[in-house]
């Protein structure tokens, strides 16, 4: 039976490596994609009998509102803070860097909700890409983060790259 209780809307609070990085303007995207092998064999020709998982990409495009250098440090994963009191980031590191080595946990909360059981989890998520940074009057000024859960051995099967539903259980 159809219930209203279920329909949600609104913003969510986003937390990554501990972190509470603030407001968010635009919405917050999840997605997650599966890559299937196709199986035939000679019986059938080009029928696909059956599928078998290539890979899964598990990801958060996360518009963060509040421009600071903590979060330009959190959008640009190879940044390092400079300066008195942190007050650059500079940016550049050799090539053949592990992703893994920057990533952490991503933790989308809906702010509204009390609980914990609408949360999405990125085990080991790190920062694939930021969008453009645009400097106009017309619009805010917005890091535009793509996340991307990376597999995390220490987790089960089913759950090597994240989660929905109650992140403290």
């Amino acid at each position: 039976m159809a219930d209203v209780t279920n329909f949600q809307m609104g913003a969510c609070d986003v937390e990554f490596n501990s972190v509470d990085l603030g407001h968010t303007h635009g919405g917050v995207e999840v997605t997650y994609e599966a890559e299937y092998a196709d199986y035939s064999v000679d019986l059938y020709g080009e029928t696909v009998v059956d599928k078998r998982l290539k890979g899964e990409r598990f990801t958060a495009k996360v518009p963060l509102a509040e421009y600071t250098m903590a979060n330009l440090r959190n959008a640009i994963p190879q940044a390092t803070f400079a300066g008195a009191a942190n007050a650059r980031i500079t940016i550049g590191a050799k090539a053949g860097k592990l992703a893994s080595d920057d990533a952490a946990q991503l933790v989308l909360h809906p702010s509204q909700e009390g609980t914990r059981r609408h949360d999405i989890v990125l085990h080991k998520a790190y920062v694939e890409s930021v969008e453009p940074i645009v400097h106009n009057n017309d619009d805010p000024k917005v890091l535009m983060v793509t996340f991307v859960g990376l597999l995390d051995e220490s987790k089960s099967d089913g759950n090597y790259l994240g989660l929905i539903g109650d992140s403290t259980a």
